[in-house]
Order: C-alpha cells, then sequence, then structure tokens
C-alpha cells in the first residue's frame, strides 16, 4: 500500500476507534485493535508490515517522553518505595512465574525466559489510556512503574537470550553489572541529555528552534543509552522527569504555549496508529496459522495472562494478620 493510503487509513482508523469507544464506554484501545483487525482483512493493508525498529525507535521515546513530561515528581517520591519494588521484584517475579508457564507447555527455559522478560513489565502507553478509569495515585504508581521497569526486563530478556546462545554466564557479579549498567548508565545519559537540552532552551529565544530541540531529546537519549549498552528507556525517561522539574522556571511561556499544543496531538496518534497497527499484524499472523497452531497459542495466551494477573494481585495483596 502506497504511503499516502496509509496515512489517510490510520488516521480514519483512529478517529473512528475513539469516536466508537467514547459512544459505546469501551476503553479505546480494545475498539482500535478490533478496527485494525477488521483493516487487515483488506488484501492492500494486509501486506503491511511494521518493522521493530520502528517501534523501538521512533514511536517509544517520543512516548515515553511525553509521559515522563507529564509525571508528577512529588508523587514519585512520595510512593517511591512501592515504586521500586514494583519495577524490579514484581517484573523478576513476573517473568519467573511466565517462565515456568512457558516451560511447563514445552519451551525450553532460555526462550520461556525471554518470554516473561517481554511481557512482565507493565506498558505506559496502556497506562496511559487507562488514566480516566483509576483513581489519581494508582494511575501514578502504575504510570512510574511502566517507565522504569523496563530496565529490569531488558537485563533479563538480554540475560535469557545470551545464556541461550551461550554468549553469556550466570553470576551474582555479572548480573549485579548488568543492573548497574541499565539502570546506572542509562540514568546518567538522561542527565547529560537533560544538561545539554537546559543549556540550549535558556538560549534559544525561538519558539521554534526550542521545541525542535525538545523534539530531539528523547530520540538523542535513547540513542546514546543504546550505544553504551544502557537502558533507552530509562535514558529518556529520566530526562523527561528533570525537564518537567525546571520546564515552568526554564522554558518561556510562548514556547510552553507551542509545545502544549503539539505534544498531546502528537501521541494522541502515535499512540492510537499503534494499536491499530498491532490489530493489522494480529490479523495477519493468525492468518498464518493452522488450526492446531491457533488453539496451542491460544491456550497458551491464556495461560500467560492467568499467570500475569495472579502474580500482581498476589503481589499486591497484603498479607491478612
Amino acid at each position: 500500500m502506497l504511503g499516502l493510503e496509509l496515512v489517510v487509513v490510520l488516521g480514519a482508523a483512529v478517529l473512528v476507534g475513539n469516536v466508537l469507544g467514547q459512544r459505546f464506554r469501551v476503553a479505546p484501545p480494545v475498539v482500535l485493535l478490533i478496527v485494525g483487525a477488521l483493516i487487515g482483512l483488506v488484501p492492500a493493508v494486509r501486506q503491511t508490515q511494521l518493522p521493530p525498529d520502528v517501534v523501538l525507535l521512533l514511536f517509544l521515546p517520543v512516548l515515553l517522553y511525553w509521559e515522563s513530561l507529564t509525571t508528577s515528581m512529588r508523587e514519585i517520591r512520595t510512593n517511591l518505595r512501592g515504586i521500586v519494588l514494583l519495577s524490579t521484584v514484581l517484573v523478576i517475579l513476573t517473568a519467573g512465574a511466565v517462565a515456568v508457564a512457558g516451560h511447563a507447555l514445552g519451551l525450553p527455559w532460555g526462550p520461556a525466559w525471554a518470554l516473561g522478560a517481554a511481557v512482565a513489565p507493565t506498558d505506559a502507553t496502556a497506562v496511559s489510556a487507562l488514566a480516566g478509569a483509576l483513581p489519581r495515585r494508582q494511575i501514578t504508581v502504575l504510570r512510574a512503574e511502566s517507565l522504569v521497569n523496563d530496565g529490569t526486563a531488558l537485563v533479563i530478556y538480554g540475560l535469557a537470550v545470551g545464556i541461550t546462545v551461550g554468549e553469556e554466564h550466570l553470576t551474582l557479579p555479572h548480573v549485579g553489572a548488568l543492573f548497574l549498567l541499565a539502570y546506572g548508565g542509562g540514568a546518567a545519559v538522561g542527565v547529560a541529555v537533560a544538561w545539554v537540552n537546559m543549556n540550549l532552551r535558556r538560549r534559544l529565544d525561538d519558539p521554534l528552534l526550542g521545541n525542535l530541540v525538545m523534539i530531539l531529546a528523547p530520540f538523542t537519549a535513547y540513542l546514546l543509552a543504546e550505544l553504551v549498552h544502557a537502558s533507552g528507556v530509562l535514558a529518556v525517561v529520566v530526562s523527561g522527569l528533570i525537564m518537567a522539574q525546571v520546564a515552568p522556571s526554564l522554558i518561556r511561556a510562548e514556547h510552553r504555549r507551542q509545545a502544549l499544543a503539539f505534544w498531546p496531538l502528537a501521541t494522541f496518534i502515535i499512540n492510537g496508529a499503534l494499536f491499530v497497527l498491532v490489530g493489522v499484524e494480529l490479523q495477519y499472523a493468525l492468518r498464518h496459522l493452522s488450526r492446531s497452531d491457533l488453539r496451542d497459542a491460544l491456550i497458551a495466551i491464556a495461560a500467560v495472562g492467568v499467570v500475569l494477573v495472579a502474580v500482581r494481585f498476589a503481589f499486591l495483596s497484603p498479607p491478612r494478620t
């Protein structure tokens, strides 16, 4: 399908999906997934494939940066202990539980742990879609957790893949070094990018140039962190959180007004388009599965889903006295 046609189809799908979600009081991401699956029945759309690098390098930094810019640091400090436990201990426990379930279903341990690492962390874009359905404190904790738990998941995933192919070894110092690199390296890159961002924004009078720097910041943070094998996600988040704190006193009002007009619309379109494209990809994947493969896949999805919910409920439920 031609690029222009795809842009029109995606834009119309995002519009229709959100209107239907509001009309029938269904979470828009669910409707967008269904709309995407229906659009995938069109032969021209069916051939559309979304390269994984597009999500990681183009969509993800923008969405994470906006989420970090709109997250309250004061509320994060208030709930810091819970956020740290959720983004580290809960991710490890969830990945382990999913790995056990996957191994029981026939996966080798390496791929089972890789699957656990992929599904254990909560997703920032999915959390933002639930912002109006949960209390403010729960949304703050979930949002903060989703912004930093990818560092834990990436370490687990890297270890699982490395051990499977024989390139990694599982020792406490090595695992500790990987966590330190993921979190410490990502945070350091985020601080450095925020420092450069602040100094440039202080010197630029033109709102267009200032906001161009703002747009470049998440991509730069992600790229630099990936180059040193740190967490690109954490680098973007740290950079965004710092800028959120200094923006009121550092950035001119006309710069902020322009940014507030651009970012919500841009992230809304990107977020909606992602859910539509996932629906298209889902329909495409299902067409290439045999009946027995589809049955096995549905059983695996149900089992992993139950494990994910059960582990989170068990971790969050207070012990009875």
